[in-house]
């Protein structure tokens, strides 16, 4: 294999990318092969991937990909044993097309699809500004609800990332951008996500003044070490109970995370073209519309009650999915069922990922890969099936009415 150096592990690879000091380190199973300029893959030392042991190596070969096109640094990636090359300069490109629209990685402004339009989103477009109006209505007294309960326990809180509170509250949830299903004649009943950052000291006395002082008659409180999901909170303002969902984060780490990549991109269309803007909200939230009535949204770890194995990419999945596809459901519809016709779930997870281009909080708290893929994370067979199902006869209304013969 001539003259190799060995990278070893996640951490080590990045920072070799970036052209950064790492240490060298002969055990793992990645080397960077100067002769080839290629980086060498050796799967018998991966660790094994417990949920699926057969998707092993494109769980870590699709990690290693993402990385290169975050750095912008393409390296084909080959097998040891086999030679074969995994990821060609053709899907760099493409993946580099993907991320349109973060200024992080340099991928310049975002690139809209030409298929924004087809029938059915004129509810959508039409329900826009009173979403708006409607989620603000809700979220700011939210906000202010838990700065006072904060604030009685001597903490001082600060919305968004990397400020200077001793709580920061970061909106999480599509609600803060607006990338919800609009209620019907103001009939939903919002749920706010949030995540919550603080030093490691405070996270208990921050957790129990959430379980305590927010507390309100009626309301079920689940919660698990690092989780508050409250359901039926009253918050002084407004006439109607909301579902309140935090998850604590022990760290005030400077980086990217998955909402603000989201926002960015969003944001960043919003001022190239607003119209076509609102045409990428309304996809999005015609697609979370059809997929959950199909019952194939939530991700299995959010089904609390029931079979799991209908998990579906969930919201933040199915944002990520849509943005990297131009805003088009049309566009992404189409290239999941190419990759999903006549294949089994586990076969279609070898080849077909929705990667994250932000980091997950809880992840980086625990030192963990933080870019999540979100068909293996999230994604079950028997949500694949419904999904499949429920996109072919989307793209198959679509084509009939564009006159297409089938």
């Amino acid at each position: 294999m001539g003259n190799v150096i060995g990278i070893g592990d996640f951490i080590n690879l990045e920072k070799f990318l970036k052209g950064e000091p790492y240490e060298i380190n002969n055990e793992g199973p990645m080397y960077y092969a100067e002769d080839m300029n290629s980086l060498v893959v050796d799967q018998s030392r991966i660790f094994v991937y417990r949920k699926a042991p057969e998707l092993t190596g494109p769980r870590f070969i699709e990690d290693i990909k993402l990385l290169e096109t975050m750095a912008n640094r393409y390296l084909p990636i080959i097998d040891k044993e086999s030679r074969e090359i995994f990821f060609s300069k053709d899907e760099f490109i493409n993946y580099r097309k993907r991320m349109s629209g973060l200024k992080k990685y340099g991928t310049g402004d975002y690139q809209f699809a030409d298929s924004l339009e087809f029938p059915g989103l004129e509810y959508y477009l039409g329900a826009y500004d009173k979403n708006v109006s409607e989620v603000n209505y809700e979220l700011n007294p939210v906000i202010e609800e838990f700065k006072r309960v904060m604030s009685e326990i001597g903490l001082t809180t600060t919305v968004g990332l990397n400020t200077d509170g001793d709580i920061e509250l970061v909106e999480a949830g599509s609600t803060s951008r607006y990338t919800n299903i609009p209620s019907v004649e103001g009939t939903a009943k919002w749920d706010f996500d949030f995540t919550v950052r603080m030093d490691p000291d405070k996270v208990w006395v921050v957790k129990e003044a959430l379980e305590t002082k927010l507390q309100a008659k009626g309301h079920i409180t689940r919660t698990s070490a690092y989780k508050v999901r409250l359901t039926d909170v009253t918050i002084p303002g407004l006439d109607k109970p909301l579902d309140l969902d935090f998850s604590l984060t022990p760290q005030k780490k400077n980086y990217l995370a998955t909402e603000e990549a989201l926002s960015e991109r969003l944001n960043g269309m919003r001022e190239l073209d607003e119209e076509k803007y609102r045409l990428v909200v309304a996809n999005i939230q015609y697609a979370k519309a059809l997929l959950k009535k199909a019952g194939a949204y939530k991700p299995s770890r959010g089904i609390l009650e029931g079979d799991r194995d209908y998990g579906g990419i969930g919201g933040v999945g199915i944002e990520n999915w849509i943005l990297q596809y131009g805003g088009s459901f049309e566009a992404a519809a189409r290239d999941f069922l190419a990759h999903a016709e006549g294949k089994s779930f586990i076969d279609f997870e070898k080849e077909y990922a929705i990667m994250d281009f932000g980091q997950d909080h809880v992840s980086t708290s625990k030192g963990e890969f933080p870019f999540h893929n979100f068909i293996m994370r999230n994604m079950r067979w028997k949500g694949f099936e419904l999904m499949r199902d429920t996109l072919r006869e989307f793209i198959n209304e679509l084509d009939q009415n564009k006159g297409v013969t089938l």
